[in-house]
């Protein structure tokens, strides 16, 4: 394995410079490495790194712009209830349709618990038909010998 060209140090003044100029993905952090040492550094490692700086730079600028804005924040809330809204008129819909499902689900094995026992019927009738039939043979030859 090749000795590290860039420390975790370097890397890291990196990113912060990257960020500081509005560039904080790791193509621009690894672009501004070749640029001041000649060495990319490894993506596995930059963006390890990047990963571990961002959560404090978004830190950071939400701290700088906590500044409440009154209609920022009713419009905020306006899209909130509006989004909820949807949700629910969603839920609903989806519940419908779910209790729509299920119904005809247990429609569907009604109908077949239905037809299973119509076709019992069935084969019982025919073998009273048979029978019956038989018998009627048996008695017509009977009396067409006496």
């Amino acid at each position: 394995m090749r000795p590290r060209l860039l420390t975790d140090d370097m890397i890291r003044t990196a990113i912060r410079d990257a960020m500081a100029a509005g560039r904080g993905n790791g193509v621009a952090v690894r672009d501004l490495l070749r640029q001041r040492y000649g060495a990319k550094g490894s993506v596995a490692r930059v963006y390890r790194l990047l990963a571990e700086q961002q959560p404090i730079a978004v830190t950071r600028v939400a701290a700088a712009t906590a500044v409440p804005n009154p209609d920022a924040l009713h419009a905020a809330q306006t899209r909130a209830a509006l989004a909820e809204e949807r949700e629910r008129v969603h839920q609903e819909r989806w519940a419908r349709e779910t209790d729509a499902l299920r119904a005809r689900l247990n429609e569907a094995d009604r109908a077949a618990r239905e037809a299973g026992e119509l076709r019992l019927r069935v084969a019982e009738l025919r073998r009273a038909l048979a029978t019956a039939q038989a018998r009627i043979r048996e008695l017509e030859q009977a009396s067409g010998a006496s």
